[in-house]
C-alpha cells in the first residue's frame, strides 16, 4: 500500500477507505458528507463503525493532540472522524445526506479547533 495511505498495523483492513474518506479538515469532511449520496454514506458507515471502539482505544495511547500523531495514526484519526460524522444523517433518519434550506455550506466558515 502507498505509504501516504497506510494505517497502523492493527488497522490495515481499513486502508481501502483512506484515499476517499480520511479527510483531515472539518470543511473537507462536511463537504464530503453533504455531497455523498445517503446510500453510499450508509455503506461506508456500516462497513467501518464496528472498528470505532478499537480505533479510539488505540488513539487514546497518544497525547491528546492530533497534530502530534505519527502520520499513519493521524490518517486513522481523520478516518474515525469521518466515520462518526457520516453517521449524523443516518442516526437522525434524514432522507438525504444534507438538509434542504439550511445555511449554505459555501457560506460557512470553519475554524481550527482549540487544543
Amino acid at each position: 500500500m502507498n505509504n501516504n495511505l497506510s494505517l497502523p498495523e492493527n488497522f490495515k483492513e481499513l486502508e481501502v477507505y483512506v484515499h476517499e474518506w480520511s479527510l483531515k479538515t472539518e470543511k473537507e469532511r462536511a463537504i464530503k458528507r453533504a455531497c455523498t449520496p445517503l446510500e453510499k454514506l450508509k455503506k461506508f458507515q456500516h462497513e467501518t463503525i464496528g472498528h470505532i471502539e478499537k480505533i479510539i482505544e488505540y488513539l487514546n495511547t497518544f497525547p491528546n493532540n492530533p497534530d502530534l500523531l505519527p502520520s499513519d495514526a493521524r490518517r486513522l484519526y481523520s478516518l474515525a472522524q469521518m466515520i462518526m460524522e457520516a453517521s449524523v444523517p443516518i442516526d437522525l433518519n434524514w432522507k438525504t445526506s444534507d438538509i434542504e434550506d439550511v445555511f449554505p455550506m459555501e457560506r460557512m466558515k470553519f475554524y481550527s479547533p482549540s487544543i
